[in-house]
C-alpha cells in the first residue's frame, strides 16, 4: 500500500515538473516569438489636440478701444482672470493698461486748448477787421456825396472843369465799390479760417469724447456666463498677466458652448492625403483616462501651415464628439486617432519581427529547431502590427528580434 501512494505521488510530481517545464518554455518563448493570427487592425493617424466648444461667444478688445484715431495698437494686460474660471454675464474677465490712453487724450487736448485760442483770437480779428472794411465802405459812401455835390456845381463851369468833376465822382465810385468787394472779401477769408478753427475744435472734442469712452472701456467683463478660456498671442503662447495683446489680433478669451464639442488637432503634410471628410476618431482625453470618445472628421484644412513643434506643415483638422459627458471640460488635452481604414480578418504579425534588407522586408521564421528568413509583402500597420499580405500563414511563429545562436 505504501509502494502504491509513493509511486502516485511521484507520478503526481513528475507531471508538475513536465508542466511547470512547458509553461517556462512557453513563456520564454512568447517573449522571444509570435505567432501569426488573424485578426483586426484599424489604421489611423494620431494627434495631439485640445477640446473645445463647436460654438463659442468671443471676448474681445472692445470696439472703442480699435478705433485708429486712439493710435493705440497694442495694450498691456495688468490684470486677466485664470483660464478655466467659471463666469457669469457681467464678472470680470481682464484690466488693460490705460496709460497710453491717457498720455494720448492729454495731448489731444493741449491741441485742442491750440484751436481754441486760435479760434478765440480768428474771431477777435474778424472783428476788428470787418469793422475796419465797414468804416471803409462808409467812408467811400460819403466821399462819393462829396464827389456827386463837386460834379453838379461843375455844371455852370467851363467844360474842362465839369470833366474833372465827373472823373473825380467816378473815382470815388470805383473807390466804393473797391471797399465793398474788399469787406466780402475779408469777411469770406475770416468766416474760412474761424470755420477751419471750429473744425478743428471740433475734430479734438470728438477724438477727446473717444478717450474717455475707451478709458472706461479697458477693464473688460464677461457678455455671458460659462467656463472661460483664454486665447493665445501671435506666438501660440496663452496670453498671461503682462503680455500684449494686440488691436489686429483683438480676441482675449472665449466662453465656450460645451453643449456640443469639437477637438482641433494638426496632421503633417505626408499623413494628411489619408484624412477625408466623415473619418471616425477615437479621442482619448488626458484628464479622464478610463473613457474614449468617439467623433467624426467634420473639417480638413485646404492648406498648410507651419506650427511651432513640428517639423514639417501641418494641416488643421476638426473633430466632432460623437457625445459629452460632464466629465468633459474646455481646454483638457487629448489624443486623437483618426481611423481612415479597417481591415478585417487579416495576417497580422508584430511590427517588431518586421526587418528591413535592402528593398524588402523579412520576417525570420522558427519551423522545427531552424530559423528561416523569410521575404514578405507588408500593408496597413498600427503602433503594434502590420497586415501581412504575402509570404506567412496563419500558425507561423516569427521572431520579434534578430536571430542569434541561442535562438537555433
Amino acid at each position: 500500500m505504501e509502494k502504491k501512494k509513493l509511486i502516485l505521488i511521484g507520478s503526481i510530481v513528475a507531471i508538475l515538473l513536465i508542466a511547470a517545464s512547458i509553461i517556462l518554455m512557453e513563456s520564454t518563448e512568447s517573449s522571444n516569438s509570435k505567432l501569426i493570427k488573424r485578426g483586426t487592425l484599424q489604421a489611423v493617424v494620431s494627434g495631439r489636440g485640445e477640446v473645445q466648444g463647436e460654438k463659442s461667444v468671443r471676448i474681445e478688445i472692445p470696439d472703442v478701444l480699435q478705433d485708429n484715431q486712439l493710435r493705440v495698437w497694442s495694450f498691456k494686460i495688468n490684470d486677466l482672470i485664470p483660464e478655466g474660471k467659471k463666469v457669469k454675464k457681467g464678472d470680470f474677465i481682464a484690466q488693460l493698461d490705460p496709460s497710453q490712453l491717457v498720455n494720448n487724450m492729454r495731448e489731444r487736448q493741449t491741441e485742442k486748448e491750440k484751436f481754441d485760442a486760435d479760434l478765440r483770437n480768428a474771431i477777435i480779428d474778424s472783428t476788428v477787421n470787418l469793422t475796419a472794411k465797414r468804416e471803409d465802405i462808409t467812408n467811400a459812401k460819403l466821399e462819393l456825396q462829396y464827389k456827386l455835390i463837386d460834379l453838379d456845381m461843375a455844371e455852370f463851369e467851363s467844360g474842362a472843369e465839369q470833366r474833372k468833376a465827373k472823373m473825380a465822382y467816378q473815382k470815388a465810385q470805383i473807390a466804393l465799390n473797391k471797399a465793398k468787394r474788399d469787406y466780402l472779401l475779408e469777411k469770406n477769408r475770416m468766416k474760412t479760417r474761424i470755420l477751419r478753427y471750429e473744425s478743428n475744435a471740433k475734430q479734438r472734442d470728438e477724438i477727446i469724447n473717444k478717450f474717455q469712452r475707451a478709458l472706461a472701456a479697458v477693464r473688460i467683463t464677461s457678455p455671458g456666463d460659462g467656463i472661460v478660456m483664454i486665447s493665445e498671442d501671435f506666438l501660440g503662447k496663452k496670453l498671461t498677466k503682462d503680455s500684449r495683446i494686440s488691436t489686429w489680433m483683438p480676441l482675449l478669451a472665449t466662453l465656450p458652448d460645451m453643449s456640443s464639442a469639437i477637438v482641433e488637432t494638426y496632421i503633417k503634410e505626408i499623413d494628411i492625403t489619408k484624412i477625408s471628410l466623415g473619418d471616425s476618431a477615437q479621442i482619448t482625453v488626458d484628464a479622464i483616462p478610463n473613457k474614449v470618445f468617439s467623433g467624426k472628421v467634420i473639417k480638413v484644412a485646404n492648406m498648410g501651415e507651419d506650427k511651432s513643434g513640428f517639423d514639417m506643415k501641418v494641416f488643421r483638422v476638426v473633430i466632432r464628439f460623437d457625445y459629452v459627458d460632464s466629465d468633459l471640460k474646455p481646454g483638457m488635452t487629448c489624443n486623437n486617432d483618426i481611423i481612415f481604414a479597417s481591415y478585417e480578418n487579416q495576417l497580422l504579425a508584430p511590427l517588431k519581427s518586421i526587418f528591413s534588407k535592402g528593398e524588402n522586408r523579412v520576417v525570420y521564421l522558427k519551423r522545427k529547431g531552424e530559423i528561416i528568413e523569410q521575404p514578405v509583402k507588408t500593408g496597413a500597420e498600427d503602433e503594434e502590427n502590420v497586415v501581412i499580405l504575402n509570404g506567412l500563414q496563419e500558425g507561423d511563429r516569427v521572431l520579434l528580434h534578430q536571430p542569434s545562436n541561442e535562438d537555433i
